[in-house]
């Protein structure tokens, strides 16, 4: 199905839905909340504009709760946690910047509404229990993919500074500051009329990249005092351990960035975050500038585990970090080993 006729379809499910469900990533990030945010908006000025005696109850929850890093974030409060949510069934949901087999908790929640549609631009995503995917693997954030909203002749909505600040926040996360390949002239466009509606853009930048609490410092200089590389010199990588949280006063939410300050060292093709969620649960980021897709890499690592090809991540259970920085270093130089051949 064309892009066209998805967002006619999507018109038509939400009219009609008295009840719908915002959801995402477990981990929400700038580009899922921003894409959250911005369709909770576009969903009631819709309803506003035709029905407005049966404007929908919308729900925005998420496996884990919002990250401090994201309080600047517009009505960032209706987003709310996931034992705060009024009802246990809805008519609609949507699935954002995620396949539905990773949204956690959410999962039963979303079982219940008879349209699931996953709105996502992961290439390793995982077909799961959708009515109606609109996936665009091409494009650089879902945020990006939201603006497709205002350009259709169905949805009678206008570009709000909010929303415009939800989905600037959710394109430059993801693009890096429209740093990374997936970055077009579309992209650029899109931007450029987004800040025609007067968003702060400078301040967003400054908030989303910049801005850290004392906590965040201390636990990058505790990262950095772990770096390694590999025999080859092509992989590098730091850990995050519970001592080493509890050290720096901070959380493990409170990583973001870390690994983009050495994941361009010269030489290295692939970096990696490793990070302690308890003694037995290890999460991983990869950031990659060469040849290997770590999008493809981090499905075959674990079944929690995707991306994109240069920024991706897995969970491993039943192994220490120890143990998980063993297996997937010896991994990702056999992988990169191979590519050379």
């Amino acid at each position: 199905m064309k892009r066209y006729d998805i967002l006619r379809h999507i018109y038509h499910i939400a009219e009609n839905a008295d009840r719908i469900l915002i959801t995402g990533q477990g981990d929400p990030d700038g580009d899922s909340l921003g894409a959250e945010l911005a369709l909770y908006d576009i969903l009631i000025q819709s309803r506003e504009a035709t029905t407005s005696d049966r404007i929908p109850e919308i729900v925005i929850t998420n496996h884990c709760p919002v990250p401090d890093q994201y309080a600047f974030y517009p009505k960032v409060d209706t987003v709310i946690p996931f034992e705060q949510i009024p009802y246990k069934a809805f008519d609609a949901g949507f699935v954002l910047d995620s396949g539905t087999d990773r949204i956690g908790n959410v999962l039963p929640v979303l079982e219940t509404c008879q349209h699931i549609i996953n709105i996502d631009h992961h290439q390793s995503r995982r077909k799961g229990i959708e009515t109606l995917a609109w996936i665009e693997p091409e494009t650089c954030s879902v945020c990006e993919m939201l603006f497709a909203f205002f350009e259709h002749p169905a949805w009678h909505i206008n570009l709000t500074t909010d929303i415009a600040s939800y989905l600037y926040a959710g394109i430059i996360y993801d693009t890096g500051s429209f740093r990374y390949p997936k970055t077009t002239s579309r992209t650029l466009q899109i931007a450029a009329k987004l800040l025609e509606t007067g968003c702060d853009f400078a301040r967003i930048s400054e908030q989303l990249f910049l801005e850290k609490p004392l906590s965040s410092i201390r636990l990058l200089q505790e990262a950095l005092n772990t770096l390694q590389c590999s025999a080859s010199g092509k992989v590098i990588w730091s850990r995050i351990t519970q001592d080493m949280l509890q050290r720096a006063g901070a959380s493990l939410n409170q990583d973001e960035g870390i690994i983009t300050e050495y994941a361009f060292t010269k030489g290295t093709d692939v970096a990696a975050l490793f990070k302690e969620v308890s003694e037995r649960e290890i999460k991983v980021s990869f950031r990659a500038h060469g040849a290997l897709d770590v999008g493809k890499f981090a499905q075959k690592m674990s079944s929690h585990g995707g991306g994109h090809a240069r920024a991706a991540g897995c969970t491993l259970r039943e192994m220490t970090i120890r143990d998980a920085e063993e297996y997937i270093v010896a991994a990702l130089e056999q992988e990169l080993r191979a590519g050379q051949k």
